[in-house]
C-alpha cells in the first residue's frame, strides 16, 4: 500500500498513456472535481494486461503533485488504505486507488460501496479497478451498483494498430520494420504484453536501430515472455495444460469438439478445464470457436510441445478433419503436412488419398499436400512417378504454372515409365497455352499423337490441346476441321474432348460473324460437359462471355450465377479471374466504369500472379476502356500499353481483338486519329474475316466508321457498315445489332433518321449517349435553322455522359455547346475530393459500411455479389483514400460517417 501526501503546488505535466487518452481525461476531469470540493467515482475494467493498474499508478503519482494526498493499493490492502484514509480526509483531496478487485470478497466490496457513499460530501476521488476475465462476479456487481449510483465506467480493450505501432516508436525510439511491427501484433493490442515483448528484444538484442528504424533481427519470442507464461501454464492443472496443448496444435483458434474428440471425451466433460484456462487468461471465446488470448500465448503454448508429440497430434488432428471433409479440407491438409515424416509408406498412401480429396475442395491446399508427399518420396521408390503426375497436375489446377513446368522438366531428365513420360508431356502441353506458349503446345501435342501406343483418355488429351492450339493461334481453319472431325467420331472420344469441340465450333461460328449458331454450339457444349474434365473447359464462361457480347446480360448473369465461381468449383484456378472478368464486361455495358475497373484490376492481380496468361488481355482491355470512359486517359494508355509488357499471345484472336481495339481507342483520345491510322486500318481490313469486333463492343463500329471519316478513309468506313449491315440484316433476332448498324450508317450517310433510331435504341447507356451526341453534331450542322435541335439532342448526351461519370465526354459536348452559343455548369455527381470519406464511390463506401459490421471479405461479396478479389481491390483503394491502415481505423471512421 502506498500513502503519500505532498506538498508541492506546482501541477507536473506528463504524456498520457498510449491507447487510454479517454480513461486519462476522466481521471484529470475528477482530480480536478476533487480541488473544487466535489468526489467522484471512477470504474475501470477490463482483461488482465490492459493497463488498469499502469492508470492507477500513473494517476496517483501524477495527483501527488497538485497537493493530493493518495492511498493506493491492492484490494487485500482495504482496510490500510481506509485507516489512513480517515486521517487523511479532512487536510484536502484525496484520491484513492484499488486494484483487483476481483480478488475482493463480498465483506470488502461491500465495506467499499459503504465508504463511497460516506464520503460522497468529501472531496475524494475513487479509482476502481478489477479485471473482467476469471470469477469476478461479486466485483462485477459492485461496479453495476456503483455505476447505477452515478460513477463513471469505462473498459479497456485492446490496443488498436495505430497505437501499437505508437508505442513500439516510444519505447525503442525508432519506426518499427514490418516484421517488428508484425511480432507486435501478436501481442493482440495487451499493452503489459506488449511492453515486456519490446523490452525483452532489446534486452536480449533482438532487435537493432539504425538511422532511426527499428530492424527485428530474429522472430523468436524473448525468453522472459516464455519463462512467464511457462510458470503461469505450470500453475494449471494436468488436464487444462494437455487441453491447451491439444488446442494449440490444432490452431490458433479451435473448436471445443475437436479438442475434445482428439483428447478422447467430451465437450462437457472439458467444461472445467475450459473454466480454468479462461480465468488465467489463455483463451478467450470468439464468435465460432475458441482462441488463444493472442498469438504470442498460442505460439509459447505450441512451442512449448515436444516436436515427435506435436508431428503425432498433428497427424491425428488431420485425420480427424479429412473425416469431415467439406470446408475443413484446407485445415486438414495443413496437419497432415505437419504429421508424416519421410519414408513412412503407410503414411505416404493416406497422403495420397488426403490429395485426391482435397484438390478438387481446395486446390492449393490439394497443390501444396502433392508437393509435399512428392518430396518426402525417396526416387527410387515405386510410388515416386505417379506422384509427380499428382503433383504436376495439382499445381497446374491450382494455377501455379510455373511450378507445374518445371516440376515436369525436371522429371523428364530421369528415367521413367513410358506411360508416366506420355503423360507428363501431355500435361506439360496443357499447360503451356496458358502461359502463353500456344506454338510450343501444339508441336508437343503433335509429336504426343506420333507415339505408339498411346492411350486412347492421353490421345484425347493430346487432340485437345491441339484444337486449342490451333484456334489460339488463329489457324481457323484448321481448329473447325479438327473439330469436326471430332464430332464425326460420335461417341469415339471422351467428354472433354467433345466439349472442346463445340468450344471450338461455336467461337469459329461467332469469328465468322454467326452469332445464333455460335450460342447454340456454346449451349450444347455446356450440356455436354458431364465430366470434371469437361468442366475444366469452363463452356458456362464461354457462353456468358457471348451472351455478354449480345448485350443478353440478365441470361449472361443466370448462366455465371448457375456456374458459381466456376472457375475454382471446376479446380483450376489458372481460371480463378475468368469471373471478375466477365463481370467487369457487364459493368461496362450498363456504364459503371468504376465498378468495371474494380472488377477487371481484380482479374489482372490474379493473372498477374500467375504470369503471362491467356486472361491478361481481356483484363486489359477492359481495364483501359473503362478508365478511358471515366477520363483517366493517362491510366487508360498505362492499361492499354504503358508501363507493362504488352501481353504475349496466349491463345486468344478474340481477346486480342478486343485489346487492339481498347489501344486504338486510347491511342485516338491521347494523341489524335493521325496517330492511329495504321491500327484502325488493320482493324478495319480484319473484318473481311473476324467479326469479332462487330459482335464483341457495341461501339466498336460507330467508332471505326467515325475514325475512318476522320482520316478521310471513306472506303474502310463504308466496308466497316457493309460489315455490320450484313451482321445485322442476317440476325434480326439480336436487336442490338440492328441499332449499331444503324449508328454507323447514321454516321456514314449523315441520316438523321439512322441516328435517331441509334439514340434510342442502344441499350448500353455510353453507346447512346454516344449517338445523341452525334445526332447533335449532324443536326448542328444542317444550319443556323436547327440550332435549338441541336441544343436540345447535345443537352440530352451531356446529361447522360455526366450521369455515367464519363467527365471527359461530357467536356467535350460542353464545348460543342458553347460553340452553339450555350454555356453549361461543370459539374459531375462523381466530382469528388481525392481523399477522405467524401472522396469514396458509392461501392466503396457499400463495401466500408459491411466492413464496419463485422463481415469478412469474404462475407461482404457474398452480400454484394462480387468477388472477394474485387472486396479486396476496393478496400486498397478506401485504405489509401482513408489514410488508414487496419480494418479497426476503418470502422471508426465509417461509424464517425455516419448513415
Amino acid at each position: 500500500m502506498t500513502v503519500q501526501r505532498s506538498r508541492v503546488e506546482t501541477p507536473r505535466h506528463e504524456r498520457t498513456v498510449r491507447g487510454r487518452e479517454r480513461a486519462w481525461e476522466a481521471i484529470v476531469a475528477l482530480t480536478r472535481s476533487a480541488r473544487a470540493g466535489r468526489s467522484g467515482v471512477l470504474l475501470i475494467e477490463g482483461e488482465a494486461g490492459t493497463g488498469k493498474s499502469l492508470l492507477l499508478a500513473k494517476a496517483a503519482a501524477t495527483a501527488a503533485a497538485p497537493g493530493f494526498s493518495t492511498a493506493t493499493g491492492g484490494a487485500w490492502e482495504f482496510e490500510e488504505i481506509r485507516a489512513a484514509l480517515e486521517g487523511r480526509c479532512g487536510e484536502g483531496p484525496v484520491l484513492v486507488g484499488l486494484d483487483d478487485l476481483q480478488w475482493a470478497d463480498p465483506a470488502t466490496l461491500t465495506a467499499v460501496h459503504t465508504l463511497t457513499r460516506a464520503l460522497a460530501s468529501r472531496p475524494v476521488v475513487w479509482l476502481l479497478a478489477r479485471r473482467t476475465t476469471g470469477r469476478a462476479i461479486e466485483a462485477g456487481r459492485l461496479f453495476d451498483l456503483l455505476e447505477r449510483e452515478g460513477a463513471t465506467r469505462l473498459t479497456l480493450g485492446p490496443l488498436d494498430d495505430a497505437t501499437v505501432r505508437e508505442v513500439v516508436i516510444d519505447m525503442l525510439g525508432a519506426v518499427p520494420d514490418p516484421d517488428l511491427l508484425a511480432l507486435a501484433a501478436e501481442t493482440g493490442g495487451d499493452p503489459a504484453l506488449l511492453a515486456e515483448l519490446l523490452s525483452g528484444l532489446r534486452d536480449e538484442e533482438a532487435v537493432t536501430v539504425v538511422g532511426g528504424r527499428a530492424r527485428l533481427v530474429t522472430p523468436r519470442i524473448p525468453e522472459r515472455i516464455r519463462a512467464g507464461l511457462g510458470r503461469r501454464l505450470g500453475r494449471m492443472s494436468p488436464a487444462t495444460r494437455h487441453l491447451l496443448t491439444v488446442g494449440a496444435v490444432i490452431g490458433r483458434s479451435f473448436c471445443p469438439e475437436d479438442a475434445a474428440e482428439v483428447l478422447g471425451t467430451t465437450p462437457a466433460a472439458l467444461l472445467p478445464q475450459l473454466d480454468e484456462a479462461f480465468c488465467e487468461g489463455f483463451l478467450v471465446a470468439a464468435p465460432e470457436e475458441l482462441a488463444f488470448r493472442n498469438g504470442l500465448v498460442w505460439r509459447v503454448v505450441a512451442d512449448a510441445v515436444p516436436a515427435p508429440v506435436r508431428r503425432a497430434l498433428h497427424r491425428q488432428v488431420g485425420d480427424l478433419l479429412m473425416k469431415r471433409g467439406g470446408s475443413a479440407m484446407p485445415a486438414a491438409a495443413s496437419h497432415l503436412m505437419q504429421g508424416i515424416r519421410a519414408g513412412d509408406a503407410r503414411a505416404l498412401a493416406d497422403l495420397d488419398r488426403a490429395v485426391a480429396a482435397v484438390t478438387p475442395v481446395s486446390p492449393r491446399s490439394g497443390a501444396a499436400l502433392a508437393a509435399h508427399a512428392l518430396r518426402l518420396t525417396d526416387p527410387a521408390e515405386p510410388a515416386r512417378p505417379a506422384r509427380t503426375v499428382t503433383a504436376v497436375r495439382a499445381l497446374s489446377t491450382a494455377g501455379r504454372l510455373e511450378d507445374a513446368l518445371d516440376l515436369v522438366d525436371s522429371a523428364l531428365l530421369t528415367p521413367l515409365p513410358g506411360e508416366t513420360s506420355a503423360r507428363l508431356r501431355c500435361l506439360r502441353s496443357a499447360i503451356l497455352p496458358l502461359t502463353g506458349r500456344t506454338g510450343e503446345a501444339a508441336a508437343e501435342a503433335s509429336a504426343l499423337l506420333t507415339v505408339p501406343g498411346l492411350s486412347g483418355e492421353l490421345r484425347d488429351e493430346a487432340e485437345l490441346v491441339l484444337l486449342n492450339a490451333q484456334a489460339g493461334m488463329g489457324d481457323d481453319g484448321a481448329a473447325r476441321a479438327r473439330a469436326e472431325r471430332i464430332m464425326s467420331a460420335g461417341d469415339g472420344h471422351g467428354d472433354a474432348l467433345v466439349t472442346g469441340a463445340l468450344i471450338t465450333l461455336a467461337l469459329s461460328e461467332w469469328g465468322a460473324g454467326r452469332p445464333a449458331d455460335g450460342l447454340r454450339l456454346a449451349r450444347a457444349a455446356v450440356r455436354r460437359a458431364e465430366s470434371a474434365d469437361a468442366r475444366r473447359l469452363h463452356p458456362r464462361m464461354i457462353l456468358a462471355m457471348l451472351l455478354i457480347d449480345v448485350l443478353r446480360l440478365e441470361e449472361a448473369r443466370a448462366v455465371m450465377a448457375g456456374a458459381g465461381e466456376e472457375a475454382e468449383t471446376a479446380g483450376h484456378l489458372a481460371w480463378a479471374a475468368a469471373p471478375a472478368v466477365l463481370r467487369a464486361r457487364m459493368h461496362l455495358a450498363e456504364g459503371r466504369f468504376h465498378d468495371a475497373a474494380a472488377e477487371a484490376g481484380a482479374g489482372l492481380a490474379i493473372t498477374s500472379r500467375l504470369g503471362p496468361h491467356v486472361l491478361t488481355a481481356y483484363a486489359l482491355s477492359a481495364l483501359a476502356t473503362a478508365m478511358m470512359r471515366a477520363g483517366d486517359l493517362c491510366a487508360a494508355r498505362r492499361y492499354a500499353e504503358g508501363d507493362r509488357p504488352p501481353p504475349c499471345h496466349c491463345g486468344s484472336p478474340y481477346a486480342d481483338a478486343r485489346l487492339r481495339l481498347a489501344r486504338a481507342q486510347v491511342t485516338v483520345a491521347t494523341e489524335g486519329a493521325a496517330a492511329a491510322a495504321e491500327a484502325v486500318g488493320r482493324l478495319c481490313d480484319d473484318l473481311e474475316t473476324h467479326r469479332w469486333t462487330l459482335i464483341s463492343e457495341s461501339t466498336a463500329a460507330p467508332w471505326l466508321v467515325r475514325t475512318a471519316l476522320a482520316l478521310g478513309d471513306r472506303a474502310r468506313a463504308r466496308a466497316v457498315v457493309a460489315a455490320m449491315d450484313r451482321l445485322a440484316g442476317g440476325h434480326p433476332v439480336f436487336a442490338g445489332l440492328g441499332v449499331t448498324a444503324a449508328h454507323a450508317r447514321g454516321l456514314l450517310d449523315r441520316d438523321r433518321d439512322a441516328l435517331e433510331r441509334a439514340a434510342a435504341g442502344h441499350t448500353d447507356p455510353w453507346a447512346r449517349a454516344s449517338a445523341a451526341e452525334d445526332l447533335g453534331m449532324l443536326i448542328t450542322a444542317e444550319g443556323p435553322a436547327l440550332r435549338r435541335d441541336a441544343v436540345a439532342i447535345l443537352d440530352t448526351a451531356l446529361a447522360a455522359y455526366t450521369d455515367l461519370g464519363a467527365a471527359r465526354d461530357a467536356a467535350r459536348v460542353r464545348r460543342r455547346l458553347r460553340r452553339l452559343g450555350v454555356r453549361r455548369r461543370y459539374w459531375s455527381q462523381t466530382d469528388r475530393p481525392v481523399s477522405g470519406w467524401a472522396s469514396l464511390t458509392d461501392t466503396e463506401r457499400s463495401v466500408s459500411a459491411l466492413v464496419a459490421q463485422g463481415l469478412t471479405n469474404r462475407q461482404v461479396a457474398t452480400q454484394m455479389s462480387m468477388s472477394t478479389h474485387t472486396v479486396a481491390f476496393h478496400l486498397r483503394h478506401v485504405f489509401r483514400k482513408l489514410d488508414v491502415t487496419s480494418r479497426v481505423e476503418l470502422t471508426r471512421l465509417t461509424i464517425e460517417a455516419g448513415p
